[in-house]
């Protein structure tokens, strides 16, 4: 037409990015809100670590694998769809909603005497529960437990962020030392990149994964791999003596533990993830 050369050429990008906001929106990205749930974005990010057990740390406090770290390797560059994971941990109020509805077994009576949580722990995480009790829980939800990739992507970010809340250790920045846990959220400093709490500590998570090497690492001596462990994902409030000095190798997002499925501790608990197409499934539009 009649416009000078550079508004055509202006005109011109302005369809292009134009026309790309609107394929960006209807990929996936433009996630429908689900209540309780953070969304996270597809894209890579760092897994694994490098670090290396010079001191002998594993071998020091009785580690089944050994030296620590070994299990972390190879670091990969991973490329994840887009995806929900719970903004908190699952808390004993509502696993008691749960477990009534479904007529599912509460905690064990040593930990819920006569089928009531602790004192005023509505709101704190419920832990002494099994892989199974997480799976059947976010079943019931509509949900499922994360991928260890997940859980490690929501805990990092984009950029690998050794702790959830950065590259430092800070034992005041998560519950890591109190020897109990506390309310979901308490800490705001324990927040990911993505807005997700209490991945450096409160307590560990299960996730859906067996304990095995990583895609291109080795089996290390006397290793407990193998389809006969799960894995708990993040670091824990409770610990005390000895114990303590490990905290901060806890806390890191890249930390992998691993227990029986069928048994529970009062240093593991859980939440849930969702994926992105099922959620449009319960009904988010693009």
């Amino acid at each position: 037409g009649n416009y000078p050369l550079k508004m055509r050429k202006n005109r011109k990008y302005l369809y292009i990015i134009v026309a790309s906001l609107f394929l960006f929106s209807c990929t996936g990205e433009k996630a429908p809100h689900i209540e309780g749930m953070v969304f996270i974005p597809s894209g890579r990010f760092i897994m694994g670590s490098e670090d290396v057990d010079a001191a002998g740390l594993g071998k020091d406090v009785g580690s089944r694998g050994g030296a620590f770290y070994q299990n972390e390797r190879p670091v990969r560059n991973i490329f994840l769809p887009g995806f929900y994971i719970d903004k908190y941990e699952v808390t004993n109020e509502q696993y008691k909603l749960f477990a009534y509805a479904a007529g599912h077994p509460l905690p064990p009576s040593w930990d819920w005497e006569k089928g009531v949580y602790p004192d005023k722990k509505g709101n704190h995480p419920v832990n002494n529960v099994t892989w199974f009790d997480a799976m059947a829980y976010c079943k019931w939800a509509g949900r499922r437990l994360p991928t260890e990739e997940e859980w490690e992507k929501a805990a990092r970010g984009p950029y690998g962020n050794r702790y959830p809340w950065g590259k430092e250790y800070d034992e005041k920045k998560a519950n890591l030392t109190t020897g109990d846990t506390v309310p979901v959220g308490s800490y705001e400093t324990d927040k990911s990149f993505y807005g997700v709490y209490d991945m450096g500590g409160n307590l560990m998570e299960w996730v859906d994964a067996w304990y095995e090497p990583y895609p291109g690492g080795s089996k290390m001596k006397n290793e407990d791999f193998g389809k006969q462990f799960r894995i708990l994902r993040g670091g824990v409030g409770n610990f005390k003596g000895h114990y303590l000095s490990l905290v901060r190798l806890f806390a890191r997002s890249s930390y992998r533990n691993f227990y029986w499925p069928d048994q529970g501790g009062n240093d593991g608990g859980f939440r849930c993830a969702m994926s992105t197409a099922f959620a449009k499934q319960k009904g988010g539009s693009c």
